[in-house]
Protein backbone atom coordinates (compact mmCIF):
# COMPACT_ATOMS: atom_id res chain seq x y z
CA UNK A 1 0.00 0.00 0.00
CA UNK A 2 1.23 3.11 -0.98
CA UNK A 3 0.26 5.20 2.11
CA UNK A 4 2.69 2.79 4.44
CA UNK A 5 6.22 2.43 3.88
CA UNK A 6 8.25 -1.24 4.52
CA UNK A 7 8.40 -0.78 7.74
CA UNK A 8 4.77 -0.34 8.00
CA UNK A 9 4.96 3.06 8.98
CA UNK A 10 2.64 5.73 7.65
CA UNK A 11 3.34 8.03 4.89
CA UNK A 12 1.47 11.25 5.82
CA UNK A 13 2.21 13.15 2.33
CA UNK A 14 0.60 10.50 0.63
CA UNK A 15 -2.78 10.29 2.69
CA UNK A 16 -5.52 12.39 0.56
CA UNK A 17 -6.20 15.72 2.31
CA UNK A 18 -2.10 16.43 2.75
CA UNK A 19 -0.64 20.14 2.25
CA UNK A 20 1.61 19.86 -0.71
CA UNK A 21 4.72 21.05 1.64
CA UNK A 22 5.45 19.61 5.30
CA UNK A 23 5.42 22.50 8.09
CA UNK A 24 8.32 23.79 9.55
CA UNK A 25 8.90 22.82 13.18
CA UNK A 26 8.87 26.12 15.75
CA UNK A 27 11.97 26.09 17.38
CA UNK A 28 11.51 28.63 20.07
CA UNK A 29 11.28 28.19 24.14
CA UNK A 30 8.42 28.52 25.61
CA UNK A 31 9.67 31.99 27.59
CA UNK A 32 8.42 30.66 31.04
CA UNK A 33 10.27 27.65 31.76
CA UNK A 34 12.54 27.92 28.67
CA UNK A 35 11.22 24.21 27.11
CA UNK A 36 10.30 23.36 23.96
CA UNK A 37 6.58 22.28 23.83
CA UNK A 38 5.09 20.23 21.59
CA UNK A 39 2.87 21.81 19.00
CA UNK A 40 -0.09 19.49 19.39
CA UNK A 41 -2.68 21.27 21.86
CA UNK A 42 -3.63 17.76 23.52
CA UNK A 43 -0.47 15.93 23.72
CA UNK A 44 0.53 15.70 27.71
CA UNK A 45 4.54 15.95 27.15
CA UNK A 46 5.94 18.49 29.88
CA UNK A 47 8.70 20.20 27.53
CA UNK A 48 11.59 19.07 26.15
CA UNK A 49 15.43 20.73 27.01
CA UNK A 50 16.97 20.35 23.73
CA UNK A 51 15.93 20.73 20.10
CA UNK A 52 17.04 17.21 19.16
CA UNK A 53 14.58 15.59 22.14
CA UNK A 54 12.06 18.12 21.18
CA UNK A 55 11.73 16.94 16.85
CA UNK A 56 12.53 13.04 17.78
CA UNK A 57 9.21 13.41 19.43
CA UNK A 58 6.88 14.99 17.33
CA UNK A 59 8.84 12.96 14.38
CA UNK A 60 8.28 9.86 16.11
CA UNK A 61 4.42 10.49 18.20
CA UNK A 62 2.99 13.17 15.69
CA UNK A 63 4.69 12.56 12.27
CA UNK A 64 1.17 13.59 10.88
CA UNK A 65 1.41 16.84 12.12
CA UNK A 66 4.05 18.03 9.15
CA UNK A 67 0.87 17.64 6.70
CA UNK A 68 -1.92 18.18 8.37
CA UNK A 69 -4.01 20.31 11.25
CA UNK A 70 -5.86 17.53 12.35
CA UNK A 71 -4.49 13.47 12.62
CA UNK A 72 -6.77 11.70 9.71
CA UNK A 73 -8.63 8.80 11.02
CA UNK A 74 -7.08 7.01 8.27
CA UNK A 75 -4.16 7.26 9.48
CA UNK A 76 -4.79 5.94 12.51
CA UNK A 77 -6.70 2.79 10.96
CA UNK A 78 -3.47 1.61 8.27
CA UNK A 79 -1.21 2.53 11.59
CA UNK A 80 -2.90 -0.05 13.54
CA UNK A 81 -4.67 -2.42 11.15
CA UNK A 82 -2.01 -4.88 9.42
CA UNK A 83 -4.23 -6.12 7.30
CA UNK A 84 -4.50 -2.89 5.46
CA UNK A 85 -1.04 -3.18 3.92
CA UNK A 86 -2.37 -6.04 1.63
CA UNK A 87 -5.73 -4.11 0.45
CA UNK A 88 -5.95 -3.22 -3.10
CA UNK A 89 -5.94 0.50 -3.17
CA UNK A 90 -9.03 0.42 -5.16
CA UNK A 91 -10.92 -0.37 -2.60
CA UNK A 92 -13.39 0.95 -0.21
CA UNK A 93 -11.27 0.05 3.14
CA UNK A 94 -8.36 1.55 1.56
CA UNK A 95 -9.91 5.19 1.05
CA UNK A 96 -9.22 7.97 3.71
CA UNK A 97 -12.47 7.88 5.71
CA UNK A 98 -11.11 11.54 7.49
CA UNK A 99 -13.14 14.47 5.63
CA UNK A 100 -11.21 17.61 5.79
CA UNK A 101 -13.62 20.05 7.26
CA UNK A 102 -14.30 23.58 5.78
CA UNK A 103 -13.32 26.73 7.41
CA UNK A 104 -13.43 30.22 7.16
CA UNK A 105 -10.48 32.58 6.59
CA UNK A 106 -8.25 33.12 9.57
CA UNK A 107 -7.39 36.32 7.98
CA UNK A 108 -10.51 37.67 8.12
CA UNK A 109 -11.10 41.11 11.19
CA UNK A 110 -12.35 38.27 13.80
CA UNK A 111 -9.53 35.54 12.89
CA UNK A 112 -7.07 38.53 13.17
CA UNK A 113 -8.14 40.06 16.37
CA UNK A 114 -8.71 36.38 18.27
CA UNK A 115 -5.14 35.55 17.53
CA UNK A 116 -3.41 38.93 18.72
CA UNK A 117 -6.08 37.92 21.72
CA UNK A 118 -4.35 34.60 21.88
CA UNK A 119 -0.72 35.56 21.72
CA UNK A 120 -0.79 38.26 24.24
CA UNK A 121 -0.15 38.05 27.94
CA UNK A 122 -3.39 39.41 28.81
CA UNK A 123 -5.32 37.12 26.53
CA UNK A 124 -4.12 33.15 26.33
CA UNK A 125 -1.16 33.58 26.41
CA UNK A 126 -0.18 31.16 23.56
CA UNK A 127 2.53 30.63 21.39
CA UNK A 128 1.96 31.55 17.65
CA UNK A 129 1.70 27.70 16.41
CA UNK A 130 -0.79 26.92 19.19
CA UNK A 131 -2.78 29.86 18.36
CA UNK A 132 -3.22 29.27 14.86
CA UNK A 133 -4.49 26.17 15.17
CA UNK A 134 -6.85 26.95 17.58
CA UNK A 135 -8.14 30.15 15.69
CA UNK A 136 -8.21 27.58 12.45
CA UNK A 137 -10.29 24.56 14.40
CA UNK A 138 -12.70 27.93 15.72
CA UNK A 139 -13.44 28.62 11.95
CA UNK A 140 -14.14 25.22 11.22
CA UNK A 141 -16.83 25.11 14.00
CA UNK A 142 -17.76 28.87 12.62
CA UNK A 143 -18.16 27.22 9.23
CA UNK A 144 -20.24 24.02 10.24
CA UNK A 145 -22.34 26.66 11.98
CA UNK A 146 -22.72 29.70 9.30
CA UNK A 147 -21.80 28.56 5.46
CA UNK A 148 -21.74 32.29 4.06
CA UNK A 149 -18.84 33.79 4.93
CA UNK A 150 -20.47 37.43 4.03
CA UNK A 151 -22.99 36.65 6.47
CA UNK A 152 -20.10 36.22 9.41
CA UNK A 153 -19.96 38.77 12.09
CA UNK A 154 -19.50 38.73 15.94
CA UNK A 155 -23.30 38.44 16.63
CA UNK A 156 -23.32 35.32 14.31
CA UNK A 157 -19.95 33.86 16.00
CA UNK A 158 -21.64 34.82 19.50
CA UNK A 159 -24.90 32.70 18.80
CA UNK A 160 -22.91 29.96 18.04
CA UNK A 161 -21.19 29.63 20.91
CA UNK A 162 -24.18 30.22 23.00
CA UNK A 163 -25.98 27.61 21.13
CA UNK A 164 -26.02 24.54 22.86
CA UNK A 165 -27.70 22.55 20.01
CA UNK A 166 -24.88 23.38 17.42
CA UNK A 167 -22.15 22.90 19.53
CA UNK A 168 -23.20 19.00 20.68
CA UNK A 169 -24.41 18.78 16.59
CA UNK A 170 -20.81 19.41 15.59
CA UNK A 171 -19.04 17.70 18.34
CA UNK A 172 -21.03 14.43 17.11
CA UNK A 173 -20.43 15.13 13.42
CA UNK A 174 -16.82 15.24 14.34
CA UNK A 175 -16.97 11.50 15.36
CA UNK A 176 -19.67 10.16 13.23
CA UNK A 177 -18.90 11.95 10.35
CA UNK A 178 -15.25 12.80 10.23
CA UNK A 179 -14.30 9.79 12.66
CA UNK A 180 -11.90 12.07 14.73
CA UNK A 181 -11.22 10.29 18.37
CA UNK A 182 -11.91 11.44 21.70
CA UNK A 183 -8.61 13.24 21.59
CA UNK A 184 -9.32 15.31 18.35
CA UNK A 185 -13.13 16.00 19.44
CA UNK A 186 -11.34 17.44 23.37
CA UNK A 187 -8.90 19.44 21.31
CA UNK A 188 -12.03 21.13 19.23
CA UNK A 189 -14.19 21.83 22.42
CA UNK A 190 -10.93 23.52 23.96
CA UNK A 191 -10.65 25.66 20.99
CA UNK A 192 -14.15 26.66 21.42
CA UNK A 193 -13.52 27.36 24.81
CA UNK A 194 -10.58 29.91 24.79
CA UNK A 195 -12.75 31.71 21.60
CA UNK A 196 -15.68 31.78 24.84
CA UNK A 197 -13.18 32.96 26.92
CA UNK A 198 -12.01 35.68 24.38
CA UNK A 199 -15.87 37.14 23.84
CA UNK A 200 -16.35 37.27 27.61
CA UNK A 201 -13.52 39.47 27.84
CA UNK A 202 -13.91 41.43 24.93
CA UNK A 203 -17.31 43.64 25.19
CA UNK A 204 -19.96 40.55 24.84
CA UNK A 205 -22.88 42.14 25.75
CA UNK A 206 -25.06 41.12 28.50
CA UNK A 207 -27.85 39.25 26.62
CA UNK A 208 -25.28 36.68 25.45
CA UNK A 209 -23.27 36.70 28.71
Amino acid sequence: MSEMNKKGKVDWSKIDGSSPKPKRLQLEKDETDSLYHCPIQVCDHNGFKSQCGYRKHVNTKHSWFFFFDEKPYQGELVASTKELADVDKSSDIAKPACRVLPSFSVSSAIGESFTKWLTRSGGGCKKDCAAQQIVKRCFKFLKFCCEDEEELSFEVRDFSLCSHSLLFTFIDHLQDECKLGHGGRLGYMDAISEMIDFRKINGTSDTVL
